[in-house]
Order: C-alpha cells, then sequence, then structure tokens
C-alpha cells in the first residue's frame, strides 16, 4: 500500500517503482533502478567508514522513520523525500543532504545550487567527533523540510 505524505496538501499517496521499489513523489519519476548491497558501498574501505556510517544513521533514525536506499552512486536517505545520501570513500564518509538555505558549518566542504532553489550541502566525516551537535541540526532540518514538502 502507497505511502501517504503527511505534511503535504491533500496527503498526496507516493508512487512506488514497480521495478526497485523506491518510492517517489512524482509518478513516473526518472531514477536509476538497480539493486545494490549497502556491502557493496563498503568494499575496499577502511573499516572506520563504516562505523562513520553507522553513526549517521544512528543520528538520522533519531529524527523519525527514515528508508535507506543503496543505489550505483551513493546511500540515499528518505523520509517522504530524499533528504541525505553518503558516498563511502576510501578514508571517509561524504555526506549530501538537502536545504532550502546555505548553511555554514566546518564540515562543509561545498555547496552548489539545486533544482527549485533547494542547495545540496557536500560534507565531511573523518571520525565520530564530526558529527557535533551543529552539524547534527542540519540534515534534522532537511528531514523535516522532507516530510513538509
Amino acid at each position: 500500500m502507497p505511502r501517504l505524505v503527511p505534511g503535504s496538501k491533500g496527503n498526496k499517496q507516493l508512487w512506488t517503482c514497480l521495478v526497485c521499489g523506491r518510492q517517489f513523489l512524482t509518478p513516473n519519476k526518472y531514477h536509476s533502478c538497480g539493486f545494490y548491497s549497502l556491502e557493496d558501498h563498503f568494499k575496499g574501505k577502511d573499516p572506520s567508514v563504516r562505523d562513520l556510517y553507522d553513526a549517521l544513521l544512528e543520528v538520522l533514525e533519531q529524527f523519525g522513520p527514515i528508508q535507506v536506499f543503496p543505489v550505483k552512486t551513493c546511500i540515499i536517505f528518505q523520509a517522504e523525500v530524499q533528504f541525505a545520501a553518503a558516498i563511502p570513500h576510501r578514508r571517509w564518509l561524504e555526506g549530501y543532504l538537502w536545504l532550502k538555505w546555505q548553511a555554514v558549518h566546518p564540515a562543509i566542504r561545498h555547496i552548489e545550487m539545486g533544482i527549485f532553489r533547494d542547495y545540496g550541502h557536500i560534507f565531511r566525516l573523518s571520525r565520530r567527533e564530526d558529527l557535533d551537535e551543529k552539524l547534527i541540526s542540519l540534515p534534522h532540518k532537511a528531514y523535516i523540510l522532507g516530510i513538509l514538502t
């Protein structure tokens, strides 16, 4: 049964891809269908990178229900819409989140302007301490924006 988007007007139903099972606000949304495992993303990576991923996931799950979708190039975190992603590198974890404004934090390496006036924030986690309270507040805000879409 399709999930409903609680924050949206009229409680829209999410469209589910019949091939890969991912859910989207937009019916027939273009995406790269495929079946990728979480383990594939961590092959050849330092074990500390998996620890960083686990720490990030633990933080994100505190915000509310999320789904995790390993796709070809990254690991997507989705509430009602995608709000963050992770890209494991050999010795660090790169994070990505979407906000309606440009946030500032020492871990943020790059900000890119997206469509619909969204800003993609790319941050780097090299150690658990990088997940400080201020950085944690940013994906929380992205999560809230995602369920209010």
